[in-house]
């Protein structure tokens, strides 16, 4: 089981063990692609478009929009995470 976590960016999936412990769905084309520390903290692009045809070619601070939809949850006691099936 993973966690999916709902940011203003796009939907976050956190993988145990993976080299990447976080995914980016990508909202032109719902496929999930990895994200380095550099990616996370939105020094660098995530450049999906490269290998598929959906154009996404964006940079955003994926992880401080990571730790706020965290937070939000807790203090509006929704649940942090959604649950998916590995």
């Amino acid at each position: 089981m993973s966690q999916i976590v709902t940011t203003e960016y796009g939907r976050l999936r956190r993988v145990r063990g993976a080299e990447h412990e976080w995914l980016l769905e990508i909202p032109n084309c719902g496929k999930w692609e990895p994200l380095s520390e550099e990616q996370m903290d939105g020094s660098l692009s995530v450049n999906h478009g490269a290998i598929c045809s959906c154009g996404y070619h964006e940079t955003h601070p994926y992880g401080a929009a990571l730790v706020a939809a965290m937070q939000a949850n807790i203090l509006t006691r929704k649940p942090a995470t959604e649950e998916d099936e590995d």
